[in-house]
C-alpha cells in the first residue's frame, strides 16, 4: 500500500499539474510571507511615527514650559527689585526718623521725655 502511495505521489510530482501544483503552493507561500512582512514593516513605520509625533508634542510642551518659566522668573526678578527698592526707602526713612528725633535710641525714657509727657 505504501508503495503505491509513492508511486502514486511520484507521478503527481512529475507531471505538469503537480507541477502547477507545487508552484501554486509555492506562490502562495510567498505571497502570505510577503504579506505579513509589510504588514509588520507598516506596524513598524506606524509605530515609529506615533513616537516621533508624540516626542516632538512632549518637547513642545517643554519649550512651553520653559517659556512660562523664564516669564515667570522675569516678573519674579521685577517685584524683588521693586521689594528691595522699597525695602531701602523705608530704611533712610527710619534713618533719617531717628536722625531727627532726640528719644533715646535704646528706649530708656530720660527724665527731658518723661517730664515733657507728664506735662500732656
Amino acid at each position: 500500500m505504501m508503495s503505491i502511495a509513492l508511486k502514486f505521489g511520484w507521478r503527481l510530482l512529475t507531471s505538469r499539474v503537480g507541477l502547477a501544483v507545487i508552484l501554486c503552493a509555492g506562490l502562495w507561500t510567498w505571497h502570505v510571507i510577503d504579506k505579513s512582512q509589510a504588514i509588520n514593516s507598516a506596524r513598524d513605520g506606524y509605530v515609529l511615527q506615533v513616537e516621533l509625533a508624540a516626542a516632538q508634542a512632549e518637547l513642545a510642551e517643554l519649550r512651553r514650559r520653559a517659556a512660562v518659566a523664564d516669564d515667570a522668573n522675569r516678573v519674579l526678578q521685577e517685584k524683588v527689585q521693586a521689594s528691595e527698592g522699597e525695602a531701602l526707602r523705608f530704611a533712610a526713612e527710619l534713618e533719617a526718623f531717628e536722625n531727627e528725633t532726640d528719644i533715646n535710641p535704646e528706649g530708656v525714657v530720660d527724665g527731658d521725655l518723661l517730664r515733657r509727657l507728664r506735662s500732656n
